[in-house]
């Protein structure tokens, strides 16, 4: 679908005028991320571990989890730690199990079967739990919505503690504590964190009432890292600083498991400890280590990402990350097939309805979400994606912006088993009888609540930029905005009236694009080249000789020594 261009409102001449020392493109891209006084800009540009992460004795409830923590180790009690199956969960739950392994506590770890058991507590579960003489269970990345399940829990004689990051619902669970940022009355100031940041500032407050020093909760930071960018949380405040120490912690990671993932996927990390710079970056975490993380429980069960997390020797890490390695590539297969198949049925009628809503018996609950996020990207409308099974079918939901999934959802929960999730992405469970109507309630609700503009998709340029600014004085500049990702997206930037001089598709299905481009600049004629990956399409489109404007991202290619920019095409039309 064709996506309308539109370039930021220009930040005022004031602002300019403010920061002489930065570039005018650096200062655009930080007045649109509303980086806008010297404090903000510092602590973005110079993220300070010591200074810029929150006191987590303000989280709610964070006493009474410590002090229940503590009665566990006393007494010698059994605790379950209750994770949700994806990177988040799973990260998450190695963090709290270093908790329990401080004070030595006798633990075990339950991961539900995404495919069977479905996102959160259910009642099997606790039953289980329970029949092995469990008195804790520290739940992470869920819980908050299970309120029944709690309830059981407490019943059969279980304490439960939350440790959660979504949505808060009206009714909360009987736990002995909650620890969620989105609490009322929480005192948190910062809300964004993935849930295993949350598990993070647990640990943070118990390591420092046990005076652990404070290099051995840095050494989880990789695990941190991962989980903000792969669950896609807001990559500014907090967030950024927690990453940008755990890419550097990434490069010399403890964990023989992590270190062995990223030798079967060809990563090899470098650190300068000068300079404190990594080439490990956001890419490295949310496209090649993340998703391997996520194909355990969504080809098979996310307890084999906990044993890779958690392996203590190479011959056992190895042997799981290959295991990770053939999931992920069997992910990536059945992705395509679910794909073309939702997408075919899509074109049908995405220009006359406000939302997308899909299912199959040979679909996979575990690749729904992904399936979704693709429609979403590309049809602009919100997308419901699920797996019918016998009785009941499993989904994903992805928004756009305007449209509170979680808010949709609890509008329509009188069809639901369950739900759960954020602003922009939530899973549901609904008995197959209920189907029909929650789509055509779901309808309803968007006819009513969707405005056109919502559902038009945007391609948001940062700015118009001159082809004197394509240098590598620029490129530098820019790269020190990184890492980039949620809240702060790798820069786009629009070149217009540029020749086209060389064009033709390459890859190994010849679905890319590689142009060489030139045009007039102040010191003569400014030659660059450029890549459109999956874009080939418009060689049938455009012509040598042509002049376009285009829609790209700045880059450095690297190959057999040599550096040069190349631009990275997002998109392109004819001037």
């Amino acid at each position: 679908m064709n996506k309308i261009w539109k370039i930021n409102k220009r930040a005022p001449k004031e602002f300019f005028d403010k920061f002489p020392e930065y570039l005018k493109i650096t200062l655009q891209l930080l007045w649109d991320r509303e980086l806008r006084n010297q404090k903000s800009i510092d602590e973005f540009f110079n993220p300070d571990y010591e200074q810029d992460l929150h006191d987590p004795f303000l989280l709610k409830d964070i006493k009474p989890v410590i002090k229940r923590i503590n009665q566990a180790a006393v007494k010698k009690e059994k605790v379950v730690i209750f994770a949700d199956y994806d990177a988040d969960g799973i990260c998450g739950g190695v963090i709290l199990s270093e908790i329990l392994k401080s004070v030595n506590i006798e633990q075990d770890i339950y991961i539900p079967d995404r495919n069977k058991e479905g996102y959160g507590l259910n009642f099997k579960a606790i039953e289980e739990i329970a029949k092995k003489g469990v008195k804790l269970i520290l739940t992470i990345d869920c819980g908050i919505t299970d309120f029944e399940e709690v309830k059981l829990a407490n019943k059969l004689g279980m304490d439960v503690i939350i440790i959660d990051h979504h949505e808060i619902p009206k009714k909360l669970p009987p736990a002995v504590a909650i620890i969620d940022p989105k609490q009322k009355k929480d005192k948190y100031p910062f809300k964004d964190l993935a849930a295993t940041g949350v598990a993070f500032k647990v640990l943070q407050a118990f390591f420092k009432t046990k005076k652990i020093p404070i290099k051995e909760e840095k050494w989880l930071l990789d695990l941190v890292a991962i989980a903000t960018v792969t669950d896609s949380m807001l990559l500014l405040g907090e967030n950024r600083t927690l990453v940008r120490y755990g890419l550097i912690v990434l490069s010399q990671t403890r964990r023989i498991g992590l270190r062995e993932l990223m030798k079967i996927a060809r990563v090899k990390p470098v650190f300068n400890p000068q300079t404190l710079e990594t080439n490990l970056n956001t890419y490295t975490l949310g496209f090649i280590l993340g998703p391997r993380l996520n194909a355990a429980s969504r080809i098979d069960h996310g307890a084999t990402a906990y044993k890779l997390l958690t392996a203590i020797t190479e011959d056992n890490a190895r042997e799981v990350s290959l295991k990770l390695e053939q999931k992920n590539q069997e992910r990536q297969r059945t992705t395509e097939r679910i794909l073309k198949e939702a997408r075919n049925r899509v074109l049908g009628y995405s220009s006359k309805r406000k939302i997308i809503f899909e299912g199959d018996e040979t679909w996979i609950a575990g690749i729904v979400g992904l399936v979704a996020q693709k429609l979403t990207d590309e049809f602009c409308l919100p997308c419901f994606i699920y797996q019918k099974m016998k009785d009941y079918s499993i989904g994903s939901v992805r928004g756009v912006p305007g449209f509170n999934v979680v808010k949709a959802l609890t509008k329509c929960k009188k069809f639901l088993i369950e739900f759960g999730g954020h602003y922009g992405a939530a899973g549901f469970r609904i008995l197959n009888k209920n189907l029909k109507d929650f789509h055509q309630a779901m309808e309803k609700y968007s006819n009513r609540e969707l405005k056109v503009e919502e559902i038009t998709p945007y391609l948001h340029i940062d700015a118009d930029i001159d082809i004197n600014e394509l240098n590598w004085v620029t490129f530098e500049q820019l790269e020190k905005l990184a890492p980039f990702g949620e809240g702060n997206p790798a820069p786009l930037f629009l070149l217009k009236e540029v020749k086209i001089t060389e064009m033709k598709s390459v890859g190994s299905n010849g679905c890319h694009l590689k142009m060489s481009l030139e045009k007039e600049a102040e010191n003569g004629m400014k030659r660059l080249k450029a890549i459109g990956f999956g874009l080939a399409g418009f060689c049938d489109k455009i012509k040598l000789g042509e002049k376009v404007d285009i829609v790209f991202e700045m880059i450095a290619n690297e190959w057999n020594g040599t550096r040069e920019l190349q631009l990275k095409i997002i998109d392109l039309k004819k001037s």
